[in-house]
């Protein structure tokens, strides 16, 4: 047996079509890192359904793997990593657009172009991440030697917001000035610049394009539900773990690896055949609880590779049985797991791991 990742495609589609709408009807989908999880080529033909045609992904390996499953032209593949020496013809081959982030890249670029190979792309200043994009020095080259951008078909120039899910935070503001400002060199080339976060700021962080990620799934870094005029949008998954073993043990019997929990009680142990290795991070351990058929069951000992327990003594006789399948995972709780661990809803949802059947509705 194993766990069960149900993932609801039309919930997707809901939500990228409320970002779409609150984005003016300019939202790419940014579904990297196989849609968070969710299975990259699932999510993209139903975004592509819903009226997408853009998407941006993470690396040259994942941007080919999209290209070879979504072959039409009119749909548009964005890379994020860069563009790398020895990467140039994959990039033609492929009808990938790289997004450029220094002035390397610029002239690699330039080469390619120079041979007669067409390539649309994306240029990507840093407006204050430090992360990736053109640095401050490189954007005042590029002012006072335009000649640099007219060789190519730019598609966007981009950057990216570092404080978009604080709504108050003025960086946001500073960062999209610096934008607008740098395009006045530039101004047939069209912005993007909002992510899930940036949608959320208002229209005039949406620009000429934005570039849901997270949001695509309904919640926001902590695990909220993202509310977009009045209307709250979806998380799109369930994920149910199976009993493996069911089993009563007695007063003072130590539980797992190490013994780190000892039973006050007789109690019933329910073995949960997902652990770290799916995703479920021993990080669950302190403190944990499930509500199962409203009552409270709390994980006893520590979570391993494959498995961890649940002490089930407060369910009713017979009223679990091994083969049945618990839902560990959905709306109602993942912003306290998320809390908990002090992580962000990023994370809990790309280190799902692959053993988890994915199942879409």
């Amino acid at each position: 047996m194993q766990g069960i990742l149900n993932i609801s495609l039309e919930d997707i589609k809901s939500n990228w079509v409320a970002l779409n709408n609150a984005s003016n009807g300019k939202a790419a989908a940014v579904i990297k890192a196989n849609a968070y999880g969710m299975g990259m080529i699932r999510v993209a033909n139903t975004l592509i359904e819903a009226g997408c045609n853009y998407f941006y992904v993470a690396n040259l390996d994942e941007g080919i793997e999209l290209r070879k499953k979504i072959k039409s032209e009119d749909i548009k593949i964005a890379v994020f990593e860069g563009f790398f020496k020895g990467t140039e013809k994959t990039y033609v081959k492929y009808k990938l657009n790289p997004i450029i982030n220094n002035l390397n890249q610029l002239m690699r670029l330039k080469a390619i172009v120079d041979q007669g190979y067409k390539i649309k792309t994306i240029l990507n200043i840093d407006t204050g991440m430090n992360r990736l994009g053109f640095s401050q020095n490189e954007i005042s080259l590029l002012l006072t030697n335009k000649e640099l951008l007219n060789f190519v078909e730019w598609d966007f120039i981009m950057s990216h917001l570092a404080n978009a899910h604080q709504i108050k935070n003025k960086e946001n503001f500073k960062q999209l000035d610096k934008i607008l400002q740098f395009s006045k060199n530039l101004p047939n080339i069209k912005l993007s610049l909002a992510n899930s976060g940036g949608i959320m700021l208002g229209s005039k962080f949406c620009l000429d394009q934005t570039r849901p990620g997270i949001g695509l799934f309904g919640i926001d870094n902590f695990g909220n539900n993202i509310k977009l005029n009045s209307r709250s949008l979806k998380l799109p998954l369930h994920l149910y773990g199976p009993v493996i073993q069911i089993r009563d043990v007695d007063i003072g019997e130590k539980i797992s690896y190490g013994g780190v929990d000892i039973t006050k009680r007789k109690s019933k142990l329910a073995t949960i055949g997902i652990g770290y290795a799916d995703g479920w991070l021993r990080l669950l351990k302190p403190n944990s609880s499930f509500l199962i058929m409203k009552k409270k069951c709390k994980v006893l000992g520590n979570i391993t590779m494959d498995s961890f327990v649940l002490d089930v003594t407060n369910l009713k006789e017979k009223s679990l049985k091994e083969g049945d399948y618990l839902c560990l995972l959905d709306n109602t709780n993942i912003k306290n797991i998320v809390t908990k661990l002090d992580i962000i809803s990023y994370e809990l949802l790309t280190i799902m791991g692959n053993r988890l059947l994915r199942k879409y509705n």
